[in-house]
């Protein structure tokens, strides 16, 4: 399940003026000290003060709360400037910290920001590729921490992640019930397969460096162990979900139930394959909620930035892919253009690794389109999952109590869940990818 599903990018905006030697009148949660995490990051700059908006409306608060921070600031020539942010924060609420595991999560999406990314940008810089070249997938960072004491790692209620607001800069989110169509699939996949290569080639051209200073916030994360409960219910509600979309067909039916005992077995079990030709990071979270796309003055898409790392692991790229593909995308692009598709991300995938000078030798397209074949059904299950929280009936004029995750996950499938698991199955039949 997403860790942003039930987030909205822009809310009801609750707006406090803070000044960071008077924090104690704000009517918002206070995020503590947050001048020392700015500073630290930004070398000689002084934060003077913000302004702080909440971007998670009531009963949006699940996998973390999204503020908004228009921040002053003092450069070290003493200029005056000021940066639009978003801060992100732990859940306050037990149960969620519990479902969502901030002592792993937040471990991880800051490690994007701090490790992988200025990694993969060396990377890039040792081969020659100009900075307007390189891979411009991630928000720009501001800073982060864990905890308060300086000197622990361990995550408490007073973890941060400063991002740019990507909305002030122009980039728009998708649209959960408008599933991409053929523009944006391409340039998803295009920034997916930069993604997935480039710490692939990490690997190969800097192996020490990847092992020790990367892999080790990327280990494999079951997002589900810590909430058996929610698991179990999830499971029976799209089995439920199932029979509704099939008529009732007990072969498919079962078909589906041992498929979603294999997804939910490989997400608590190593890797098969942990160095295989296609591993990599992945996102593992690939879908509408977490792309942000920048557009032309034709409305043509031509950028994109890629959020929520949260659940990011070491493993095989066709997980993104497959997850992307079904849960995301047009059923109708999806029926003629499905092999065009993996074609592209391949293509986008190669070519990313000539550029930093990786070898090619072992990815071949053959190779490829056999880690498809040997991964895809893993997905299947995954992208049915989903499609009760992406196709959820519009939750603009809810209560935080209706839109609690259990009643989510209890609530009955509607005739568009039915219509989109039918078009996943009938979509996994015809391209061979469901077992």
């Amino acid at each position: 399940m997403s860790r942003l599903i039930f987030h909205k990018i822009v809310g009801k905006h609750n707006r406090s003026f803070h000044n960071p030697n008077n924090m104690g009148a704000d009517k918002l949660p206070e995020i503590r000290d947050l001048s020392k995490v700015v500073e630290q990051h930004l070398s000689g700059v002084r934060l003077l003060n913000y302004e702080i908006s909440s971007l998670t409306q009531p009963g949006d608060n699940y996998g973390g709360t999204l503020f908004s921070v228009n921040a002053r600031l003092q450069g070290p020539d003493e200029k005056l400037f000021e940066e639009q942010l978003v801060a992100k924060v732990p859940p306050t609420d037990p149960y969620y910290w519990q479902f969502f595991q901030p002592e792993r999560t937040c471990l991880t999406e800051n490690a994007v920001y701090k490790i992988l990314a200025p990694a993969l940008a060396i990377l890039q810089d040792d081969a020659g590729i100009p900075t307007e070249d390189q891979f411009k997938g991630f928000a720009r960072y501001y800073g982060s921490r864990e905890c308060l004491d300086s000197s622990s790692s361990k995550v408490d209620q007073n973890a941060v992640l400063l991002l740019e607001n990507l909305r002030s800069s122009g980039y728009v989110p998708g649209q959960r019930l408008r599933p991409y169509d053929l523009p944006h699939t391409l340039l998803a996949l295009q920034y997916m397969a930069e993604f997935h290569a480039l710490p692939l080639a990490m690997r190969l051209l800097k192996p020490v460096l990847f092992r020790e200073q990367v892999q080790p916030f990327f280990e494999k994360f079951d997002w589900h162990a810590a909430a058996p409960e929610s698991k179990a219910l999830m499971k029976n509600e799209t089995l439920e979900d199932i029979r509704r979309a099939t008529n009732n067909d007990s072969k498919m039916v079962d078909r589906i139930k041992k498929l979603s005992d294999e997804f939910f077995e490989f997400l608590a079990a190593a890797p098969d394959r942990p160095d295989g030709p296609f591993c990599s990071i992945i996102h593992c979270d690939f879908w509408i909620n977490n792309l942000m796309f920048l557009y032309d003055g034709s409305g043509t898409p031509i950028d994109l930035k890629i959020i929520d790392f949260q659940t990011a692991q070491y493993d095989s790229v066709v997980h993104d892919i497959i997850s992307f593909l079904l849960s995301s995308v047009d059923t109708a692009i999806l029926e003629i253009h499905f092999e065009h598709l993996l074609e592209a991300y391949y293509m986008a995938f190669v070519s990313c690794l000539r550029r930093v000078g990786a070898d090619l030798a072992i990815h071949t397209y053959e190779t490829f389109r056999a880690e498809v074949k040997r991964v895809a059904y893993i997905q299947v299950p995954h992208a049915i999952f989903m499609t009760r929280f992406i196709l959820a009936d519009s939750v603009e004029n809810e209560t935080a109590e209706t839109r609690e995750l259990l009643n989510v996950l209890k609530s009955p499938g509607s005739e568009r869940i039915s219509r989109k698991l039918s078009q996943i199955l009938h979509l996994a039949q015809k391209f061979d990818i469901l077992y």
